[in-house]
């Protein structure tokens, strides 16, 4: 096999890990108690987003956030959290429940709900959700895509 089969191979492999990871956020976002969803790696890297264009003001306040706590939200989750809300204030009359769910052994999903939402449905799709793109992230991470 030649270089250039490789390299094509290895962009195939990547836009199909896209793929799968926009279609396993666009999954959850359409419920309608999810606002937006971040995928951030450990060292706070985001590595994708979903939430309505209005709310696009709201996600640099909590990008931050997350960033600036992630260190300790990871140590939780390590530790056997299976998941981790805070409620976080992004003005002065709205606040909203955020959950952390640990995906795969490099990532966290991070998912910002309505405040009246129904938690328990949505922690339940959170966790899968969480689980099938941790298994699609490490399975990438071992093959060195």
């Amino acid at each position: 096999m030649t270089l250039a089969n490789k390299l094509q191979e290895k962009s195939a492999f990547q836009k199909s890990v896209f793929n799968f990871l926009d279609s396993e956020l666009s999954y959850l976002s359409e419920y309608e108690d999810v606002i937006a969803i971040l995928l951030f790696r450990l060292d706070g890297q985001v590595l994708k987003t979903r939430h309505p264009e209005k709310f696009s003001p709201n996600l640099l306040i909590i990008s931050i956030w997350v960033k600036n706590i992630i260190s300790k939200t990871m140590e939780e989750l390590q530790s056997g959290s299976r998941s981790i809300k805070y409620n976080k204030m992004i003005t002065e009359s709205i606040t909203v429940p955020v959950y952390f769910y640990l995906a795969g052994r490099s990532s966290i999903l991070v998912t910002v709900l309505q405040s009246k939402a129904n938690t328990g449905l949505m922690e339940i799709e959170m966790s899968r959700c969480a689980k099938r793109i941790g298994l699609i992230i490490d399975t990438r991470n071992q093959i060195g895509g």
